[in-house]
């Protein structure tokens, strides 16, 4: 046991300073610019899907939530909403970031990401047209979602706390992994996940889906240990829309058309998964 926690921790210590300087960026942006991802993000409508697969990119909770409101307040197009929801990776980018011998998968992670999510927001919005509920909610009230500390903290506060909150989950993570791996070997953890298995994006894809960092930092900490595939760890990016999703969940009162943003992000997600399983 004392092996396993020894290893746990060589491993994750280094990731400390890359994961701190990481969120006090991303804390600086969301608390610079969120207004302006608003305003810009509404008035330019038919850029609205590269816009939005551009700031999605960036790794925050907040864009997603701010889409989810333009959304239901009929600012932004479905296409649009997609792009953001696609492009987000939630807390899987600072984990490759984190991890320097890892930045050829970040990169193509990031490209690939754009790309699709260009790609669905435009189709989307040419094939769909978008008729939803107008909902009152204010946008101030919808980004509460994504605040996790009271407001008067400055960001260097805000970042050593989210760096620690990530760093014991992905140790938590790391260990569950690690002991697995030396009870029951690596070859039937394999199993459990279908190694190599087309069905694994599918399940990668389904994953994604839980609407926190757990779906982001879990596949990416299965990845680096070399128990998902590539194509796995995309398909469950492409649906690990941070707290987006959930806000929708939650203030949205037209479920159709959330089953219906699922259903196209989980098409979309386990197809590219396969393909790039298969290629």
């Amino acid at each position: 046991m004392i092996h396993i926690l020894e290893h746990s921790l060589h491993d994750l210590i280094p990731m400390v300073p890359f994961l701190f300087f990481t969120y006090l960026l991303m804390e600086y942006i969301e608390h610079k610019n969120n207004q302006r991802f608003q305003t810009f993000l509404a008035s330019a409508q038919r850029l609205g899907p590269l816009i939005g697969s551009f700031l999605g990119i960036i790794p925050q909770c907040g864009f997603s939530v701010i889409a989810s409101g333009l959304y239901m307040n009929q600012s932004i197009s479905l296409g649009t909403l997609l792009s953001v929801f696609i492009a987000t990776s939630d807390d899987a980018i600072p984990i490759l970031i984190a991890q320097p011998q890892q930045s050829q998968t970040l990169f193509l992670i990031i490209l690939l990401k754009i790309i699709v999510a260009i790609s669905v927001g435009y189709l989307v919005d040419a094939l769909i047209q978008s008729h939803h509920l107008h909902q009152n909610h204010s946008l101030h009230d919808i980004h509460e979602h994504c605040q996790e500390e009271e407001h008067g903290h400055g960001i260097v506060y805000l970042a050593l706390l989210h760096t620690l909150k990530i760093f014991i989950f992905i140790f938590i993570v790391n260990f569950a992994l690690t002991w697995l791996m030396e009870e029951i070997g690596t070859q039937t953890l394999n199993y459990i996940f279908v190694h190599g298995s087309l069905l694994q994006p599918i399940l990668g894809a389904i994953t994604g889906f839980i609407p926190n960092c757990a779906a982001s930092v879990i596949l990416s900490q299965l990845y680096l240990d070399g128990v998902l595939s590539f194509g796995t760890l995309f398909a469950g990016l492409m649906t690990s829309a941070g707290l987006g999703l959930l806000v929708l969940l939650r203030m949205y009162d037209n479920k159709k058309d959330i089953l219906r943003i699922m259903f196209i992000m989980f098409i979309s997600a386990s197809l590219m998964g396969i393909l790039l399983q298969i290629f």
